[in-house]
């Protein structure tokens, strides 16, 4: 099974900080990184034709079909990551559209709560393996 590429805001702290945290927790290694802004993810939107432009969200990609967006996202990780952190499936009997509202609201204050960083920070040399 290919990895699960997950595209993130490069410049923004608080997706640094899960991202990080991630490579941690990401114990059966199924998920690679790459920044919103890199060539990988331009090689996904020629590859799926999705538009970029239009979203304000971290995006995961199985190499096979169109990316996730939003909430969507979360569940992925969770289930890539399995063990204690299915118990976070729960949420998803919530309604989608009003997961993607916080969602979103959260992403759209994120620079303000959190902060924007000077440039792309680089991986630690253990987790190196997971940017793509």
């Amino acid at each position: 099974m290919k990895p699960l590429i997950v595209f993130y805001d490069g410049y923004c702290a608080f997706c640094n900080f899960w991202v990080r945290n991630l490579c941690r927790w990401d114990t059966k290694d199924r998920l690679r990184f790459a920044p919103l802004e890199s060539p990988k993810a331009k090689e996904m939107v020629v590859a799926t034709g999705f538009d970029l432009s239009k979203l304000d969200s971290v995006l995961i990609w199985d190499q096979q079909k169109s990316p996730l967006a939003e909430s969507a996202v979360v569940f992925e990780v969770v289930l890539a990551l399995g063990g204690f952190w299915r118990l976070l499936l729960i949420f998803k009997a919530i309604p989608e559209p009003l997961l993607n509202w916080i969602y979103r609201g959260i992403a759209k204050r994120r620079y303000n709560w959190f902060g924007k960083l000077g440039q792309c920070p680089l991986p630690d040399s253990k987790f190196k393996h997971k940017f793509l």
